[in-house]
């Protein structure tokens, strides 16, 4: 835990990011960098009239690190991202906090 979810982004890319990515986040969030999964997910983007570009979306499961701690993972996020994209595109950072209650590791309370 923390486990990432990346979306809206070609997988070689990811990929070219993907170990600076976990240390950075290992070192924003105090946490080793064992600890992070990340995981690609194939999207088709939809809209009116059909197939839609992809945008990078990265969604974060963690327990809560407090908005400021938010705020530089998404900045450290966009810093990696942008320039693997299109100028002007958009990349969204969904943060999704769990509650330690609600968290199990091999069918035991976390």
């Amino acid at each position: 835990m923390p486990h990432i979810r990346v979306r809206g982004l070609p997988f070689e890319d990811l990929e070219s990011i993907s170990d600076t990515l976990v240390e950075t986040l290992a070192d924003l969030t105090d946490t080793p960098n064992s600890h992070f999964t990340l995981e690609y997910q194939s999207s088709l983007y939809l809209a009116v009239g059909g197939a839609s570009p992809a945008y990078p979306f990265i969604e974060i499961l963690w327990f809560d690190r407090g908005p400021e701690v938010k705020a530089k993972v998404a900045q450290a996020i966009d810093d990696l991202v942008r320039p693997l994209i299109e100028a002007g595109q958009d990349i969204t950072t969904l943060f999704q906090d769990l509650k330690g209650s609600d968290y199990f590791e091999n069918g035991e309370h976390f």
